[in-house]
């Protein structure tokens, strides 16, 4: 499923906070992007990513839910179903 597949804006809301903690630019934050793609995705922004994302979206993320976070797709995903938006 591409990024911006289900719902409209939340693929670039979601882009933005990666993009903010990463501290890169939104464009260089790819459809693909991960810990092996980008040089700043290490394991203290991913836990600053997944804090980010749950004030964001009013969520709460479970250990395994995290650990499972393995790119931007995943997290768009896992947003979304968190929501109530679906897979």
């Amino acid at each position: 499923m591409a990024l911006d597949a289900a719902a409209p804006g939340l693929p670039d809301q979601v882009r933005g906070i990666v993009a903010a903690i990463m501290g890169v630019g939104p464009a260089e934050v790819a459809e693909d992007a991960s810990p092996e793609t980008l040089a700043a995705w290490d394991s203290l922004r991913h836990m600053k990513l997944i804090l980010a994302v749950e004030e964001a979206f009013g969520l709460r993320l479970t250990d395994s839910e995290i650990v499972s976070i393995t790119d931007l797709q995943s997290l768009v995903t896992l947003v979304r179903r968190k929501r109530g938006g679906g897979a």
